[in-house]
């Protein structure tokens, strides 16, 4: 139940939000000329969507769950004549199928709590890598090591950097404090290649004869060094994040599984329903009202 109330608040503070936003803009564009401009409201649009986005992406398996209950208490209403012959769907099994589902997006949230610290931990460990590495490369052109050698080390620099690639999305907490789950296991994945994309770095820097820098933090051993702790961070997470993924899998296969998931108990549960007392009763519309959003497709 717990889970259920932070999940609708979640999604309240997010409509709000966008609601909020909204609101200033419009106030914002109408006392300020300069505001005028396609610029403007294409940065404006463009915050709005990745709101949107953001909110849909967090809230979906949740709203799914919240509406099995809605649905099962639906059902409940229609006492005595709701009687289907597959099992299934009986009001008592929707709701521990409700229950099932709620205590998995439970454990998955707190696995996700668990993960919080050490990311944000790491985050901020990673955080000067870019701009070292910049450094190091401006270095590098103003020696007189060969073309062929500094366009190596550009190379290997801008993977670190995600330069003339998409980068991944950090895995920092929403506004509201929820962590998306993939996001989470997007990240890890890019972290790994970023450290292993620096080791690499370090490495060509130490063969260059030429690469001998006055400033130590620019100097082959101490960027080197900074290899380790990173590693190390990367490894941790990756520990942490096997129960988050273990959870997220369970929450999954509740959801969406063929025939014993929610969204096909839904569709089952909505047939009967019309059976029951006809595709255009009130009764038929009041559970086609409630919605079910299948697992986005990757």
């Amino acid at each position: 139940m717990h889970s259920a109330l932070s999940t609708q608040h979640s999604i309240r503070y997010k409509q709000s939000k966008g609601i909020t936003l909204i609101f200033f803009f419009f106030i914002f564009l109408f006392t300020n000329q300069n505001a005028r401009s396609a610029n403007c409201i294409f940065i404006f649009l463009t915050q709005l969507n990745k709101l949107t986005i953001a909110s849909s992406s967090e809230s979906g398996h949740a709203v799914n769950i919240a509406n099995l209950k809605k649905l099962a208490d639906a059902c409940a209403g229609f006492g005595v004549k709701y009687n289907p012959s597959n099992t299934d769907i009986t009001v008592a099994n929707l709701k521990a199928k409700w229950t099932i589902v709620t205590t998995a997006q439970g454990v998955l949230t707190s696995a996700l709590e668990a993960s919080r610290e050490p990311i944000n931990q790491r985050a901020i460990l990673f955080a000067p890598i870019d701009k070292l590495v910049t450094r190091s490369l401006n270095f590098l052109n103003s020696t007189k090591a060969s073309a062929a050698v500094k366009k190596d080390a550009k190379g290997i620099a801008d993977k670190i950097r995600g330069i003339g690639s998409t980068k991944k999305t950090a895995s920092a907490p929403a506004a509201d404090g929820t962590i998306d789950v993939l996001t989470v296991s997007n990240s890890q994945q890019s972290y790994v290649q970023k450290a292993e994309n620096y080791l690499k770095y370090c490495e060509l820097i130490t063969t260059i004869t030429d690469y001998l820098p006055n400033e130590v933090e620019l100097q082959s051993a101490a960027m080197k060094a900074l290899y380790t702790p990173m590693k190390d961070a990367n490894d941790a997470i990756g520990t942490i994040l096997a129960p988050v993924d273990q959870a997220r899998l369970d929450r999954d296969h509740g959801l969406y599984d063929a025939d014993s998931g929610v969204i096909d108990l839904a569709k089952a549960c909505k047939q009967y329903v019309k059976a029951l007392f006809g595709a255009t009763s009130a009764e038929a519309k009041l559970v086609t009202g409630i919605k079910f959003s299948p697992k986005k497709k990757k």
